[in-house]
């Protein structure tokens, strides 16, 4: 069973995006997420008084979970 038109659907000119542009950069999220990286790879380092990898793997999942809904 196929669907007659199934190759030709497309959304009509005023439905194509109703999502303004983002196309701006945020540097405030951007540097926490490479705090959060900054401090996973510190810990692996095994450097002496660096403890909470854990913490910043939890903050980069939470910044990135934030920015991917920012786009849904």
């Amino acid at each position: 069973m196929t669907l007659p038109h199934a190759d030709s659907l497309s959304a009509s000119q005023g439905q194509q995006s109703r999502r303004p542009d983002q196309k701006h950069f945020r540097p405030d999220i951007e540097g926490l997420r490479a705090i959060a990286v900054t401090a996973v790879v510190l810990f692996h380092a095994a450097i002496p008084g660096i403890r909470g990898g854990y913490v910043g793997v939890d903050v980069f999942f939470v910044i990135s979970g934030f920015l991917i809904t920012g786009l849904l």
